[in-house]
Protein backbone atom coordinates (compact mmCIF):
# COMPACT_ATOMS: atom_id res chain seq x y z
CA UNK A 1 0.00 0.00 0.00
CA UNK A 2 1.85 3.47 -0.93
CA UNK A 3 1.62 6.44 1.01
CA UNK A 4 -1.09 8.01 -0.49
CA UNK A 5 -3.59 5.35 -0.42
CA UNK A 6 -2.72 5.06 3.42
CA UNK A 7 -3.50 8.80 4.36
CA UNK A 8 -7.02 8.12 2.60
CA UNK A 9 -7.57 5.76 4.50
CA UNK A 10 -11.12 6.57 6.91
CA UNK A 11 -11.75 3.88 8.97
CA UNK A 12 -8.63 4.08 11.10
CA UNK A 13 -8.67 2.82 14.77
CA UNK A 14 -9.09 6.40 15.85
CA UNK A 15 -11.72 7.33 13.82
CA UNK A 16 -13.54 4.24 14.81
CA UNK A 17 -13.59 4.44 18.45
CA UNK A 18 -14.03 8.49 17.86
CA UNK A 19 -17.76 7.59 16.82
CA UNK A 20 -18.10 5.30 19.02
CA UNK A 21 -17.34 7.57 22.05
CA UNK A 22 -19.21 10.32 20.83
CA UNK A 23 -22.63 8.15 20.75
CA UNK A 24 -22.18 7.52 24.35
CA UNK A 25 -21.26 10.80 25.23
CA UNK A 26 -24.95 11.97 22.86
CA UNK A 27 -27.05 9.37 24.57
CA UNK A 28 -27.10 11.05 27.57
CA UNK A 29 -26.90 14.47 26.15
CA UNK A 30 -30.22 13.63 24.50
CA UNK A 31 -31.98 11.47 26.78
CA UNK A 32 -31.92 14.68 29.46
CA UNK A 33 -33.96 16.84 26.96
CA UNK A 34 -37.63 15.11 27.73
CA UNK A 35 -36.71 13.39 31.08
CA UNK A 36 -35.41 16.61 33.07
CA UNK A 37 -38.64 18.74 32.26
CA UNK A 38 -40.54 15.58 33.66
CA UNK A 39 -38.23 14.75 36.48
CA UNK A 40 -38.77 18.75 37.49
CA UNK A 41 -42.29 18.70 37.21
CA UNK A 42 -43.44 15.52 38.86
CA UNK A 43 -40.30 14.43 40.87
CA UNK A 44 -39.59 17.64 42.18
CA UNK A 45 -43.47 19.27 41.66
CA UNK A 46 -42.03 22.43 39.99
CA UNK A 47 -43.39 24.62 37.59
CA UNK A 48 -43.64 24.65 33.98
CA UNK A 49 -41.30 27.21 33.53
CA UNK A 50 -38.39 25.60 35.45
CA UNK A 51 -39.37 22.69 33.70
CA UNK A 52 -38.35 24.81 30.33
CA UNK A 53 -35.15 26.68 32.28
CA UNK A 54 -33.82 23.21 33.46
CA UNK A 55 -32.89 22.20 29.28
CA UNK A 56 -32.49 26.02 28.62
CA UNK A 57 -29.57 26.36 31.37
CA UNK A 58 -28.06 23.91 30.06
CA UNK A 59 -27.48 24.94 26.79
CA UNK A 60 -27.04 28.55 28.02
CA UNK A 61 -24.20 27.16 29.33
CA UNK A 62 -23.26 25.44 25.89
CA UNK A 63 -23.69 28.85 24.05
CA UNK A 64 -21.61 30.38 26.54
CA UNK A 65 -18.48 27.79 26.92
CA UNK A 66 -18.52 26.25 23.52
CA UNK A 67 -16.11 29.30 21.89
CA UNK A 68 -13.71 28.71 24.68
CA UNK A 69 -12.99 24.86 23.51
CA UNK A 70 -10.01 26.10 21.12
CA UNK A 71 -8.47 28.65 23.58
CA UNK A 72 -8.41 25.89 26.36
CA UNK A 73 -6.97 23.52 23.88
CA UNK A 74 -4.46 26.02 23.21
CA UNK A 75 -2.86 26.18 26.82
CA UNK A 76 -3.62 22.31 27.77
CA UNK A 77 -3.94 20.33 24.76
CA UNK A 78 -6.56 18.56 22.82
CA UNK A 79 -6.46 15.23 24.88
CA UNK A 80 -6.16 16.63 28.54
CA UNK A 81 -9.38 18.89 27.19
CA UNK A 82 -11.34 16.30 26.57
CA UNK A 83 -10.36 13.79 28.91
CA UNK A 84 -10.78 15.97 31.52
CA UNK A 85 -14.20 17.85 30.31
CA UNK A 86 -15.67 13.98 29.51
CA UNK A 87 -15.10 13.30 33.08
CA UNK A 88 -16.78 16.15 35.08
CA UNK A 89 -19.88 15.27 32.20
CA UNK A 90 -19.62 12.04 33.86
CA UNK A 91 -19.60 13.14 37.15
CA UNK A 92 -22.90 15.78 36.83
CA UNK A 93 -24.85 12.63 35.90
CA UNK A 94 -24.53 11.65 39.48
CA UNK A 95 -24.20 15.01 41.41
CA UNK A 96 -28.25 14.41 40.59
CA UNK A 97 -28.45 11.82 42.93
CA UNK A 98 -27.65 14.36 45.53
CA UNK A 99 -30.07 17.61 44.35
CA UNK A 100 -32.86 17.78 46.59
CA UNK A 101 -33.92 21.52 45.46
CA UNK A 102 -34.84 23.35 42.03
CA UNK A 103 -31.87 25.22 42.03
CA UNK A 104 -29.61 22.53 42.90
CA UNK A 105 -30.67 20.84 39.95
CA UNK A 106 -30.66 24.08 37.96
CA UNK A 107 -26.67 24.48 38.90
CA UNK A 108 -25.77 21.26 38.15
CA UNK A 109 -27.31 21.27 34.60
CA UNK A 110 -25.62 24.49 34.09
CA UNK A 111 -22.47 23.01 34.76
CA UNK A 112 -23.22 19.68 33.02
CA UNK A 113 -23.82 22.09 29.80
CA UNK A 114 -20.18 23.95 30.46
CA UNK A 115 -18.64 19.89 30.17
CA UNK A 116 -20.85 19.28 27.49
CA UNK A 117 -20.10 21.86 25.46
CA UNK A 118 -16.67 21.75 25.87
CA UNK A 119 -16.12 17.80 25.43
CA UNK A 120 -18.15 17.53 22.43
CA UNK A 121 -16.92 20.58 20.53
CA UNK A 122 -13.17 18.81 21.47
CA UNK A 123 -14.30 15.31 19.93
CA UNK A 124 -15.27 17.16 16.87
CA UNK A 125 -12.18 18.87 16.33
CA UNK A 126 -10.49 16.23 17.19
CA UNK A 127 -11.93 13.98 14.23
CA UNK A 128 -10.95 16.92 12.54
CA UNK A 129 -7.64 16.45 12.57
CA UNK A 130 -8.19 12.12 12.18
CA UNK A 131 -10.36 12.70 8.89
CA UNK A 132 -7.69 12.54 5.78
CA UNK A 133 -8.56 15.82 3.60
CA UNK A 134 -9.92 13.91 0.94
CA UNK A 135 -12.78 12.82 2.77
CA UNK A 136 -13.45 15.16 5.39
CA UNK A 137 -17.54 15.75 4.37
CA UNK A 138 -17.45 12.35 4.42
CA UNK A 139 -16.17 11.93 7.52
CA UNK A 140 -17.70 14.65 9.32
CA UNK A 141 -21.08 13.14 7.90
CA UNK A 142 -20.43 10.24 9.81
CA UNK A 143 -19.92 11.45 13.00
CA UNK A 144 -22.83 13.68 12.46
CA UNK A 145 -24.84 10.40 12.14
CA UNK A 146 -23.95 9.19 15.35
CA UNK A 147 -24.74 12.40 16.87
CA UNK A 148 -28.59 11.79 15.62
CA UNK A 149 -28.21 7.81 16.55
CA UNK A 150 -27.67 9.29 20.20
CA UNK A 151 -30.32 11.92 19.77
CA UNK A 152 -32.85 8.78 18.65
CA UNK A 153 -31.36 6.41 21.42
CA UNK A 154 -31.65 8.88 23.94
CA UNK A 155 -34.91 9.90 24.72
CA UNK A 156 -36.25 6.48 24.25
CA UNK A 157 -33.86 5.21 26.60
CA UNK A 158 -34.50 7.92 29.22
CA UNK A 159 -38.19 7.95 29.25
CA UNK A 160 -38.65 3.74 29.53
CA UNK A 161 -36.05 3.71 32.44
CA UNK A 162 -37.32 6.51 34.26
CA UNK A 163 -41.17 4.65 34.28
CA UNK A 164 -39.74 1.41 34.95
CA UNK A 165 -37.35 1.86 37.62
CA UNK A 166 -37.20 5.96 38.95
CA UNK A 167 -35.53 8.73 37.58
CA UNK A 168 -32.55 7.57 40.17
CA UNK A 169 -31.57 5.04 37.66
CA UNK A 170 -31.53 7.62 34.59
CA UNK A 171 -28.67 9.09 36.53
CA UNK A 172 -27.03 6.14 37.26
CA UNK A 173 -27.39 4.68 33.62
CA UNK A 174 -26.52 8.46 32.14
CA UNK A 175 -22.83 8.11 34.46
CA UNK A 176 -22.28 4.90 33.46
CA UNK A 177 -22.47 5.28 29.54
CA UNK A 178 -20.37 8.46 29.77
CA UNK A 179 -17.57 6.84 31.91
CA UNK A 180 -17.73 3.90 28.90
CA UNK A 181 -17.48 7.36 26.20
CA UNK A 182 -14.49 8.54 28.23
CA UNK A 183 -13.16 5.54 28.83
CA UNK A 184 -13.00 4.89 25.09
CA UNK A 185 -11.32 8.29 24.22
CA UNK A 186 -8.61 7.72 26.42
CA UNK A 187 -7.54 4.24 23.98
CA UNK A 188 -7.18 7.39 21.14
CA UNK A 189 -4.30 8.80 20.19
CA UNK A 190 -5.23 12.02 20.03
CA UNK A 191 -3.29 14.75 17.06
CA UNK A 192 -2.28 17.76 19.17
CA UNK A 193 -2.52 21.07 17.77
CA UNK A 194 -1.59 24.14 20.04
CA UNK A 195 -1.57 27.57 18.01
CA UNK A 196 -0.71 30.37 20.09
CA UNK A 197 -3.49 31.69 22.59
CA UNK A 198 -5.24 34.44 20.64
CA UNK A 199 -6.63 37.57 22.87
CA UNK A 200 -10.52 37.69 23.59
CA UNK A 201 -12.21 39.15 20.81
CA UNK A 202 -15.61 38.91 19.60
CA UNK A 203 -13.67 38.51 16.01
CA UNK A 204 -11.28 35.99 16.98
CA UNK A 205 -14.45 33.50 18.26
CA UNK A 206 -17.09 34.55 16.04
CA UNK A 207 -17.14 35.49 12.01
CA UNK A 208 -19.53 38.08 11.52
CA UNK A 209 -20.66 36.87 7.45
CA UNK A 210 -21.81 33.71 9.29
CA UNK A 211 -24.39 35.84 11.39
CA UNK A 212 -27.23 36.81 9.46
CA UNK A 213 -27.49 33.19 8.22
CA UNK A 214 -26.55 31.71 12.01
CA UNK A 215 -29.47 33.78 13.08
CA UNK A 216 -32.21 31.78 10.94
CA UNK A 217 -31.00 29.12 12.64
CA UNK A 218 -31.24 30.56 16.02
CA UNK A 219 -34.91 30.72 15.31
CA UNK A 220 -35.52 27.46 13.74
CA UNK A 221 -33.64 25.78 16.51
CA UNK A 222 -35.60 27.34 18.92
CA UNK A 223 -39.11 25.54 17.33
CA UNK A 224 -36.78 22.72 18.01
CA UNK A 225 -36.32 23.10 21.52
CA UNK A 226 -40.09 23.59 22.33
CA UNK A 227 -40.77 20.00 20.28
CA UNK A 228 -37.60 18.36 22.33
CA UNK A 229 -38.23 19.85 25.65
CA UNK A 230 -41.94 19.83 25.94
CA UNK A 231 -43.46 17.31 23.32
CA UNK A 232 -43.26 14.36 26.34
CA UNK A 233 -45.40 16.75 28.65
CA UNK A 234 -47.49 17.79 25.37
CA UNK A 235 -48.11 13.52 24.81
CA UNK A 236 -49.58 13.14 28.09
CA UNK A 237 -51.66 16.30 28.28
CA UNK A 238 -53.72 14.36 25.35
CA UNK A 239 -53.61 10.87 26.85
CA UNK A 240 -51.02 9.53 24.58
CA UNK A 241 -47.57 8.85 26.67
CA UNK A 242 -46.59 5.76 25.35
CA UNK A 243 -45.97 7.02 21.72
CA UNK A 244 -43.75 9.84 22.76
CA UNK A 245 -40.84 6.96 23.19
CA UNK A 246 -41.22 6.33 19.44
CA UNK A 247 -41.59 10.46 18.66
CA UNK A 248 -38.10 10.93 19.07
CA UNK A 249 -36.94 7.70 16.88
CA UNK A 250 -39.17 8.44 14.05
CA UNK A 251 -37.61 12.46 14.54
CA UNK A 252 -34.25 11.10 14.39
CA UNK A 253 -34.59 8.47 12.04
CA UNK A 254 -36.25 11.45 9.53
CA UNK A 255 -33.50 13.59 10.42
CA UNK A 256 -30.48 10.83 9.31
CA UNK A 257 -32.10 10.34 5.98
CA UNK A 258 -32.94 13.78 4.90
CA UNK A 259 -29.37 14.78 5.77
CA UNK A 260 -28.37 12.40 2.90
CA UNK A 261 -30.95 13.75 0.84
CA UNK A 262 -29.24 17.98 1.64
CA UNK A 263 -26.35 16.97 0.85
CA UNK A 264 -27.16 15.88 -2.99
CA UNK A 265 -29.72 18.79 -3.41
CA UNK A 266 -27.40 21.35 -1.89
CA UNK A 267 -24.71 20.39 -4.32
CA UNK A 268 -26.78 19.71 -7.40
CA UNK A 269 -29.26 22.37 -7.22
CA UNK A 270 -27.87 25.07 -4.47
CA UNK A 271 -28.76 26.46 -0.93
CA UNK A 272 -32.51 27.76 -2.41
CA UNK A 273 -33.30 24.27 -3.28
CA UNK A 274 -32.57 23.01 -0.05
CA UNK A 275 -33.63 25.59 2.42
CA UNK A 276 -36.97 26.70 1.39
CA UNK A 277 -38.20 23.21 1.23
CA UNK A 278 -36.31 22.25 4.75
CA UNK A 279 -38.16 25.33 6.15
CA UNK A 280 -41.33 24.74 5.14
CA UNK A 281 -41.53 20.72 5.77
CA UNK A 282 -40.32 22.21 9.53
CA UNK A 283 -43.32 24.20 9.87
CA UNK A 284 -45.90 21.87 8.23
CA UNK A 285 -44.88 19.50 11.19
CA UNK A 286 -45.71 22.29 13.98
CA UNK A 287 -48.37 23.12 12.53
CA UNK A 288 -49.71 19.37 12.20
CA UNK A 289 -47.98 18.54 16.17
CA UNK A 290 -50.20 21.95 17.19
CA UNK A 291 -53.19 20.36 15.58
CA UNK A 292 -52.85 15.97 16.31
CA UNK A 293 -55.67 14.21 18.38
CA UNK A 294 -53.97 10.47 17.46
CA UNK A 295 -50.89 8.32 17.46
CA UNK A 296 -50.60 8.35 13.80
CA UNK A 297 -50.55 11.76 13.48
CA UNK A 298 -48.11 12.23 16.33
CA UNK A 299 -45.62 10.23 14.59
CA UNK A 300 -45.98 11.95 11.56
CA UNK A 301 -45.62 15.15 13.08
CA UNK A 302 -42.63 13.39 14.43
CA UNK A 303 -41.40 12.95 10.99
CA UNK A 304 -41.70 16.04 9.56
CA UNK A 305 -40.75 17.90 12.26
CA UNK A 306 -37.21 15.60 11.73
CA UNK A 307 -36.99 15.58 7.99
CA UNK A 308 -37.06 19.82 8.20
CA UNK A 309 -34.69 20.34 10.76
CA UNK A 310 -32.06 17.54 9.54
CA UNK A 311 -32.48 19.21 6.49
CA UNK A 312 -32.36 22.93 7.49
CA UNK A 313 -28.99 22.61 9.70
CA UNK A 314 -26.54 21.02 7.09
CA UNK A 315 -28.12 23.10 4.24
CA UNK A 316 -27.40 26.57 6.66
CA UNK A 317 -24.47 25.35 8.10
CA UNK A 318 -22.89 24.38 4.47
CA UNK A 319 -23.72 27.60 3.24
CA UNK A 320 -22.46 29.94 6.19
CA UNK A 321 -19.41 27.62 5.76
CA UNK A 322 -19.61 29.05 1.92
CA UNK A 323 -20.07 32.67 2.70
CA UNK A 324 -16.95 32.78 4.87
CA UNK A 325 -13.11 33.14 4.20
CA UNK A 326 -12.20 29.42 4.02
CA UNK A 327 -9.33 30.55 6.80
CA UNK A 328 -12.31 31.17 8.87
CA UNK A 329 -13.93 27.06 9.78
CA UNK A 330 -13.44 27.35 13.50
CA UNK A 331 -14.67 30.59 13.86
CA UNK A 332 -17.87 29.73 11.56
CA UNK A 333 -18.47 26.72 13.22
CA UNK A 334 -18.41 28.44 16.97
CA UNK A 335 -20.91 31.16 15.01
CA UNK A 336 -23.13 28.81 13.74
CA UNK A 337 -23.41 26.14 17.09
CA UNK A 338 -23.81 29.02 19.69
CA UNK A 339 -26.78 30.39 17.87
CA UNK A 340 -27.51 26.35 17.67
CA UNK A 341 -27.46 26.02 21.09
CA UNK A 342 -28.65 29.35 21.95
CA UNK A 343 -32.01 28.68 19.88
CA UNK A 344 -33.20 25.64 21.21
CA UNK A 345 -32.64 26.81 24.96
CA UNK A 346 -34.34 30.00 24.24
CA UNK A 347 -37.32 27.30 23.34
CA UNK A 348 -36.81 25.31 26.05
CA UNK A 349 -37.14 28.74 28.27
CA UNK A 350 -39.59 31.05 26.87
CA UNK A 351 -42.02 28.77 25.81
CA UNK A 352 -42.46 27.27 29.50
CA UNK A 353 -44.24 29.97 30.81
CA UNK A 354 -46.25 30.57 26.81
CA UNK A 355 -47.74 27.40 27.38
CA UNK A 356 -48.49 28.32 31.01
CA UNK A 357 -50.72 30.81 29.49
CA UNK A 358 -51.68 29.94 26.10
CA UNK A 359 -51.21 26.23 26.02
CA UNK A 360 -49.47 23.58 23.68
CA UNK A 361 -51.90 24.20 20.69
CA UNK A 362 -51.41 27.87 20.45
CA UNK A 363 -47.60 27.72 21.40
CA UNK A 364 -46.67 25.00 18.22
CA UNK A 365 -49.34 26.76 15.98
CA UNK A 366 -47.27 30.10 16.72
CA UNK A 367 -43.83 28.26 16.26
CA UNK A 368 -45.47 26.86 12.89
CA UNK A 369 -46.20 30.92 11.74
CA UNK A 370 -42.31 31.70 13.02
CA UNK A 371 -40.77 29.38 11.51
CA UNK A 372 -42.19 30.34 7.94
CA UNK A 373 -41.33 33.53 8.53
CA UNK A 374 -38.00 32.45 8.20
CA UNK A 375 -38.50 31.47 4.79
CA UNK A 376 -38.75 35.66 4.31
CA UNK A 377 -35.69 36.28 6.14
CA UNK A 378 -33.61 34.12 4.30
CA UNK A 379 -34.63 35.73 1.39
CA UNK A 380 -33.51 39.09 3.02
CA UNK A 381 -30.15 37.92 3.27
CA UNK A 382 -29.24 35.83 0.66
CA UNK A 383 -31.54 34.43 -1.67
CA UNK A 384 -32.33 38.04 -3.34
CA UNK A 385 -28.77 38.93 -3.81
CA UNK A 386 -27.92 35.33 -5.94
CA UNK A 387 -29.90 33.80 -9.15
CA UNK A 388 -31.60 31.02 -7.80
Amino acid sequence: MTAVSEKEILWTRGFTLTNIGSLFLFIPFALYLPVMPVYLLKGMHSSLQAAGAVNAIFLVACFLFRAQTSRLEARFGTRQVLLSSGFLFMATNLLYLTAATVPSVLAIRFFSGVCFAVSNTSINAMASRLIPGTRKGEGLAYLTTMVLAGTAIGPYLGLSISRAFGFQAVFVFSAALSFLGVLIFCCIKVPEARPQVQPFTFYGIYEAKAIPVSLIVLLLASAYGGVLTFVALYAAELQLPIVVDFFFVVMAVASVGSRLATGWMYDRLGPNAAIYPAIFVLASGLMVLANVHSTAWMLIAAGLVGTGYGMAVPGIQTLAMQLSPPHRVSEVTATFFTCLDGGIGLGAYVLGGTIHALGYHAVYQALAVMTVGCMAIYYLVYARTRAW
